[in-house]
């Protein structure tokens, strides 16, 4: 399987909060986000998974955030690409070449953290002969995507920042064939299925609803899933790490 990790998104947030170094590279613990991103998958990189991580050009030439992946992970492949404003999904093609056609292909947010589920959501969406299947919390908030599912479970109708059900997606986007997604996100780009001016991997499930193929959902706790995409964020799951926000609620 290859696992495709977005780490090529806009720090400007954390540049407006003051931060000297980009998201990624923002410590929690003592540790870059970047590291706690790529601990998570150890479990399937352990596995024989390859690790494709994509990193803005500007920042690796500044930061070294490329070096700095592979020393945490050497066998990853790092994919430099320009800064783009049309979305994740055009991000995500900027590394075709890394894709395999016929080998399983995990999409993964690159500010995010799943304390749980990982593993178990592959093994799953794989043992059912699943063509794709999405990581998803209870949310009803219209920041997050969201997936609609059937009465038998599958997933009917995907969406971007409108919530289309309570079953919002963590990030984490499986797919049985690499060219799968290829296909469905261009196709999706050719429509000018766009929100708010961009493309999201998630409504790329919509292409694939249309080929009458089947597409999962593994469901986690919403405590178990952090955003990074915001100082805020970042906060909150440095809170959970340290265990800070239990030591005030005592006192």
């Amino acid at each position: 399987m290859n696992i495709l990790v977005l780490m090529a998104g806009d720090s400007q947030r954390f540049a407006d909060a003051g931060h000297l170094y980009p998201k990624n590279l923002i410590e929690v613990g003592g540790e870059p986000l970047c590291q706690r991103v790529i601990a998570q998958l150890e479990p399937l990189t352990a596995a024989g998974a390859r690790l494709i991580c994509l990193v803005r050009n500007t920042e690796n030439a500044r930061f070294h955030t490329a070096d700095v992946i592979r020393l945490l992970a050497p066998d990853a492949t790092v994919v430099t690409v320009p800064e783009l404003d049309s979305g994740a999904a055009c991000t995500a093609l900027l590394a075709i070449e890394q894709i395999d056609a016929d080998r399983p292909l995990l999409v993964f947010n690159g500010d995010q953290v799943l304390t749980e589920g990982i593993p178990e959501a592959i093994d799953e969406f794989a043992e059912r002969g699943l063509d794709g299947g999405v990581v998803v919390f209870r949310a009803v908030h219209p920041r997050w995507s969201y997936v609609k599912v059937g009465d038998d479970g599958l997933v009917i109708e995907a969406s971007e920042k409108r919530p289309i059900s309570t079953l919002a997606t963590a990030g984490t986007y499986w797919f049985a064939r690499g060219d799968d997604f290829v296909r469905a996100a261009m196709r999706m780009i050719l429509k000018d299925a766009h929100v708010q001016d961009r493309f999201f991997v998630c409504p790329a499930y919509n292409e694939l609803i249309l080929e009458q193929a089947h597409i999962g959902v593994f469901e986690i706790e919403r405590s178990s899933y952090f955003s990074l995409a915001s100082p805020q964020g970042v906060q909150e799951y440095e809170e959970h790490v340290t265990g800070r926000r239990l030591a005030r609620e005592v006192v």
